[in-house]
């Protein structure tokens, strides 16, 4: 098997002042790879698949080795909204149509996996990160509570969950003070946490289990080996691998074309304000609104208004100019909570997301030794971790030793040119139309 040579075009920075960084745990400055170094596998990406995939490959007795453009966690999951939702970005209906009635009951199960998961991690690895019950599916008009009242249903009646609870206009009220909403589904195992703290957790988990991990190590030039495995090449460093997990996510890019091709790199961007204090709000679960680019937000441990508004398709002044950015973000704030005109925000952030076309996961091979995880479409905070263990699985057995990677790694999926000048028109396009389908 060959690779094309990986010359990642590196996107704008957006981080920004954000909290969770300010927040974190402390945590050890990890070196670059410096040399010449040999592993049984290696992973591309410190963020919670590929963290969750090495401490799996470690537990089979593997020497891993872990590789990591920037720091643990610099990517989304070290800095998304937080919120552990069950199901798929693209709602488990999509994948009814693509994978039938009992792959979409086996897909649905990995969803709620998933959130087990994420809950026995924390326990396991006793990581400390702030971890709350509760996510709330929110819709702003009655049309659209409608539709995501009969989804509830249809969700209560083919899959079980019965966990899942109708909270009305005047309780979302009551519980949020606000009047944005005619109504919401409650889901209990769902919740929220402080993302950077968890992902340290399981690097301080994966290191336990003797995984190397190496920041500062962006990946240049992935090829075959001439007697087996793999060569990666970084700055100042070469490794050799048996088997390779490629988990980078949307930064710094991917190392194959067609990899690059299914997936587009969303802005996406949060503020937080100064502790609420007296007037937080009764409610303490995580919400997000049904609209095809969301509004999210929770409350944090200290108190803040974690407002995310929503996803946008480039890199303009929007997202590089932290004044435009604070007020695009404070817009929409002030829109659910109007009656906090006065409250100071006190961090924005921003960051890329890969969000596949389908806006369904993208698993898949690239040989027998060779897996890759992307496309979660900021839907990742639970599935990924578990998206990061069925590979593992799918490495260690061959093909076919883990259906249930094998069930979402058949999901199509299309591309979009790799050119800037059609990549971006064709984005845009695609999410205006979708705005319109969703709210007209």
């Amino acid at each position: 098997m060959s690779y094309a040579p990986f010359t990642p075009r590196p996107l704008p920075r957006l981080d920004g002042h954000c909290l969770y960084a300010e927040t974190a745990h402390a945590r050890p400055e990890l070196p670059a790879l410096r040399e010449a170094a040999e592993a049984d596998a290696c992973v591309v990406g410190a963020g919670i698949a590929g963290l969750c995939g090495a401490i799996e490959l470690a537990r089979a007795g593997l020497q891993v080795v872990v590789l990591e453009a920037r720091r643990v966690g610099s990517g989304a999951s070290g800095r998304n909204g937080g919120q552990a939702l069950g199901d798929f970005a693209c709602g488990i209906e999509a994948l009814e149509r693509r994978l039938g009635p009992a792959g979409a009951e086996r897909a649905w199960e990995i969803s709620q996996l998933a959130l087990s998961r994420l809950r026995e991690r924390i326990r396991e690895h006793v990581i400390d990160c702030d971890w709350r019950d509760g996510a709330v599916l929110a819709a702003r008009g009655e049309r659209q509570a409608a539709g995501l009242q009969a989804a509830m249903r249809h969700r209560q009646q083919r899959y079980g969950a019965e966990q899942l609870r109708w909270m009305g206009a005047e309780e979302l009220r009551a519980g949020l003070l606000s009047e944005r909403y005619a109504g919401g589904v409650l889901d209990p195992l769902g919740g929220q946490l402080h993302p950077l703290n968890y992902t340290l957790g399981l690097a301080r988990a994966a290191r336990a289990l003797g995984v190397r991990m190496h920041e500062h190590s962006p990946v240049l030039s992935l090829r075959a080996g001439s007697g087996g495995g793999h060569q990666l090449a970084c700055p100042q460093g070469q490794l050799r691998c048996r088997l390779l997990l490629l988990a980078g996510g949307a930064v710094p890019g991917l190392p194959l074309r067609r990899l690059q091709a299914r997936i587009l790199p969303v802005a996406s961007c949060i503020c937080a304000t100064e502790p609420l204090g007296a007037a937080l709000p009764p409610a303490g679960f995580a919400v997000c609104d049904t609209e095809f680019v969301p509004d999210y937000f929770r409350f944090s441990a200290d108190g803040r208004l974690l407002f995310g508004g929503g996803a946008h398709w480039r890199a303009g002044r929007a997202l590089r100019d932290p004044a435009e950015r604070r007020r695009r973000l404070r817009r929409a704030m002030l829109r659910v909570f109007p009656q906090w005109e006065s409250l100071r925000i006190s961090h924005d952030w921003g960051g890329w997301i890969d969000v596949s076309l389908n806006r369904a996961p993208d698993f898949g091979r690239l040989g027998p030794a060779a897996v890759y995880l992307q496309g979660f479409s900021g839907h990742g905070l639970a599935l990924s971790g578990m998206a990061g263990e069925l590979a593992a699985q799918a490495l260690l057995g061959g093909p076919g030793a883990s259906p249930d990677f094998d069930l979402i790694a058949g999901l199509p999926h299309a591309a979009l040119p790799l050119s800037a000048l059609l990549r971006i028109p064709m984005a845009a396009f695609g999410a205006s139309w979708g705005c319109f389908l969703h709210t007209s």
